[in-house]
């Protein structure tokens, strides 16, 4: 039994190009993916005929099946990944369960299972619509499958708490913008701005540097205040892309680096075995990082190994170490 859930572990594994099978499974599930999102927008087209209404239908009852078969699989193979290795099968299962690919797995069957056991009297228009939007969360599932998306996935959770602080400030700004404006324009548009919620639709275009112009201050005052709204707009809009940008740049530095301390590992005997370069090359896919940069620290791992033999008599280098 161990032997084959350690296999089905193996088979489930994403990027495998060495197991012909695996990469089966890979394929197949990204095409499901792929045809689940295209078959959620073709769905919501009006005029679509009821034969292919029976057909998405049954596509779905398909996909659920496939898809529930895949988190059970997962669930119960978890505890062969290397991530889980070390606990008890008991901790291991609940931690991947609460994970962020675990979570985006219960999610892309979970609204199928929860409309079909609602009873039928609660089976509203708006139910539906919601039922069938929430089977676009299956597009998430391709991330197990996209090293790009991977990163995306790591810096978003890394930075996390600055998105947070820096959406409650863009609140903060947003009900402050809107509390200014419902006093400057109140009584000259108060079709616009008779309250701050109404005043909240022009706040969050000028914020956002949109700028509709459906909504506009005619006042001196109310204009002069949508100018300095305008400029900090301009500058809260900034603050994300930064945040992204750099936690992009740490994210990279930190996959350089595990990448390098693999190489120490591999190259502390002088010499990669095949097993080792097969290793390197997975590991390479896994981090996302090119050839040219999985290279170059190659070449920097292998002159950090020449620089370390030293003669035990004069400690002299014994290989002059190549040009950098």
């Amino acid at each position: 039994m161990n032997r084959i859930r350690h296999r089905i572990a193996e088979l489930l594994e994403a990027g495998r190009d060495d197991d012909g099978w695996s990469l089966v499974v890979d394929i197949g599930l990204v095409i499901l993916i792929v045809v689940n999102v295209a078959a959620v927008m073709l769905a919501t087209v009006p005029d679509l005929p009821e034969p292919w209404n029976a057909r998405l239908w049954r596509l779905e009852l398909f996909s659920v099946a496939i898809f529930t078969v895949e988190y059970l699989a997962r669930l119960w193979t978890c505890i062969d990944v290397s991530h889980y290795q070390g606990m008890s099968a008991l901790r291991a299962r609940i931690r991947w369960m609460f994970s962020p690919l675990g979570l985006i797995d219960l999610l892309a069957i979970a609204p199928f299972y929860v409309f079909l056991f609602l009873p039928i009297s609660t089976h509203s228009t708006l139910l539906l619509r919601i039922f069938r939007g929430l089977r676009l969360l299956r597009i998430f599932k391709l991330t197990r499958y996209s090293p790009a998306l991977n990163v995306l996935r790591s810096v978003l959770i890394q930075e996390a708490r600055t998105l947070i602080l820096v959406a409650f400030l863009l609140l903060v700004i947003l009900v402050f913008a809107s509390w200014g404006i419902y006093l400057l324009e109140r009584d000259v548009q108060p079709e616009a701005f008779g309250s701050i919620p109404r005043a909240m639709w022009w706040a969050v275009v000028s914020l956002t540097t949109v700028g509709y112009g459906d909504v506009v201050p005619v006042t001196g005052f109310g204009r002069a205040f949508a100018g300095l709204i305008a400029l900090i707009g301009i500058g809260m809009a900034a603050l994300p892309a930064g945040i992204l940008a750099s936690g992009f740049a740490s994210e990279m530095r930190r996959r350089e680096q595990a990448y390098s301390r693999a190489l120490g590992r591999m190259l502390s005997d002088g010499s990669l075995t095949p097993d080792e370069a097969r290793e390197l090359e997975r590991l390479r896919e896994k981090l996302n990082l090119s050839e040219e940069e999985a290279h170059g620290l190659l070449m920097d791992a292998n002159r950090e190994w020449i620089r370390q033999l030293k003669c035990p008599h004069c400690g002299n280098a014994l290989i002059d170490a190549p040009p950098e």
